[in-house]
């Protein structure tokens, strides 16, 4: 099993405080690909995730690295369902840029404020079918696999048939993905099912 992780964050503003201290309100976005390859390197399957999550912390916690590292791991493996040696090898990534982001906003703000910190985890894993087994949860082989036999896509209603490119939504709904992004390019950037925001998979803001 290869995994592949890029890690970017970026501070997007303020709010006013909404508690005692400085809070951080981090906004997650994790692109999370699997791709099965073939015996002669070819992908087979593939399947791409979005999964979005936000929680708050305060401003002192990003002093305590290790901690960050920990809350980092419970929001992508146990919140979003990154794979768990995915997640693991992404903590410590995920938890520099946190605290160099907030720690370089930090002392130029005045008054109490929350910042608003978005995290954006792009992971690639690329597994032979011998490997099937490896990755677990909501994004792994097993559920590829029936989402191949069992989904259709839900803007062609078409099956989907190998290789086919599968998108999971934030939602949790399932598309070709080339038909979602064709349905999101058209300026609608919403689910078509359940109306929920995607904009931040064509690289719109995260909602906080």
């Amino acid at each position: 099993m290869d995994i592949d992780i890029e890690v970017r964050g970026s501070i997007v503003g303020t709010q006013p405080p909404q508690g005692r201290g400085n809070q951080i309100k981090i906004g997650f976005f994790l692109k999370d690909t699997l791709m099965v390859l073939g015996a002669d390197g070819r992908v087979k399957k593939s399947q791409c995730c979005y999964e979005q999550k936000t929680i708050t912390i305060y401003s002192s916690q990003v002093n305590d690295l290790d901690s960050i590292k920990q809350l980092a791991y419970r929001t992508l493996h146990d919140d979003m369902d990154m794979d768990p040696q995915a997640a693991e090898d992404a903590k410590s990534e995920v938890a520099t840029t946190i605290r160099d982001k907030v720690l370089s906003i930090r002392n130029n703000i005045q008054s109490l404020r929350t910042i608003l910190l978005e995290i954006h985890v792009e992971c690639t894993i690329e597994i032979r079918n011998e490997e099937a087994d490896e990755p677990s949860g909501e994004h792994g082989y097993n559920r590829l696999v029936e989402r191949l036999d069992d989904d259709n896509c839900a803007i062609c209603h078409s099956e989907f048939s190998l290789p086919g490119d599968i998108a999971v939504t934030t939602c949790h709904h399932t598309f070709h993905r080339l038909c979602l992004f064709q349905w999101l390019y058209r300026g609608t950037y919403t689910c078509p099912i359940c109306r929920a925001d995607l904009a931040p998979i064509v690289g719109g803001p995260i909602t906080f």
